[in-house]
């Protein structure tokens, strides 16, 4: 009997490391995913700032905001409960106000759209107001969710 209880008891206890492992291993892979998110936005903001500052041509804003659009569209989605802890800038103010960062996610996606509809369109002055627009965006989250 004692043999039993000494097994089911290291067995118990390999089913827990196994999942706080698990778990660990989950939130480094949601803080790699959101970094590798955040890698598109910044590669992509060089691009269009490109556009920007040479004055066109316009189509080459077009993918990269559509680029941006994508990423934001899917970014919250990593940030996953406990991956506030580890190698990361994000504040621990993101998971009490959840609702406020998806909004905030929202608008960057939907500004991003609007600049690669005014870069599909060849309008480079909507190309420049939406680079600002877009670039307030990533300002109105940084301030209150990233380390710096």
């Amino acid at each position: 009997m004692a043999y039993w209880r000494k097994a089911a008891f290291g067995a118990a206890v390999g089913v827990a490391l196994v999942v706080a492992g698990g778990a660990a291993f989950a939130q480094a892979d949601a803080i790699k995913a959101r970094k590798d998110g955040f890698q598109v936005f910044r590669t992509s903001m060089g691009a269009i700032k490109k556009v920007v500052d040479s004055n066109g041509p316009a189509a080459d804003a077009v993918a990269p905001a559509q680029a941006i659009a994508a990423q934001a569209a899917k970014q919250v989605a990593h940030f996953v409960p406990g991956s506030d802890k580890g190698d990361t800038k994000a504040k621990p103010e993101i998971w009490a106000n959840m609702a406020d960062f998806t909004t905030k996610m929202k608008a960057a996606e939907t500004a991003a759209m609007t600049l690669a509809s005014a870069a599909q369109a060849g309008n480079i002055d909507g190309i420049k107001a939406g680079f600002g627009a877009l670039g307030g965006t990533c300002g109105a989250c940084h301030k209150p969710y990233r380390n710096d």
